[in-house]
């Protein structure tokens, strides 16, 4: 198995998973791609990759990845889902969100609740009420359902989990 960084836009970046994939069939590959990279299902396709993080996703979720690529299946962050479905508008606003703000709004939109975060975190209650102040305010939501709305696609029926199996 390999985890590689590296930024999408790089044009050799597509040519490197069927490079490792010549000198070893069985390898499973997982890339970590940059959270500010912008990228459509093409370039998604042409990478021809097991699995797909965004930096800076947690140790959780790393480890989810690399267990299901190991076990042969399709593993890609939700997060990259989100992007490539999300309006460029919706993008612009979601920028404009500090790292913690998005942690927080993404726990949020799963329904967890406050005080849940708040130990997850290792911050206070009022720290994580502050943080979801302010993303009402940056995003102009009216609160946690159409916060839940924005961040998991409008009509969706739930928010999901932190990733999407492909298998």
């Amino acid at each position: 198995m390999v985890v590689i960084g590296l930024d999408i836009a790089d044009p050799q970046t597509a040519a490197l998973s069927s490079r490792l994939r010549a000198s070893q069939d069985a390898l499973g590959i997982i890339f970590i791609l940059q959270p500010n990279s912008r990228f459509d299902i093409k370039e998604i396709q042409a990478l021809d990759v097991d699995g797909l993080l965004l930096d800076g996703i947690s140790h959780r979720y790393l480890v989810e990845c690399v267990n299901a690529v190991a076990a042969g299946k399709k593993w890609i962050d939700n997060k990259i889902v989100q992007q490539l479905l999300m309006s460029k508008s919706q993008q612009q606003l979601a920028s404009r969100l500090t790292g913690r703000e998005t942690e927080i709004a993404d726990l949020v939109s799963r329904g967890l609740r406050n005080k849940t975060i708040a130990q997850q975190l290792n911050v206070s209650e009022g720290t994580v009420k502050m943080h979801l102040h302010h993303v009402y305010a940056k995003l102009n939501l009216g609160g946690r359902a159409e916060l839940a709305w924005v961040a998991h696609g409008k009509g969706a029926d739930r928010p999901g989990t932190d990733h999407t199996s492909l298998n």
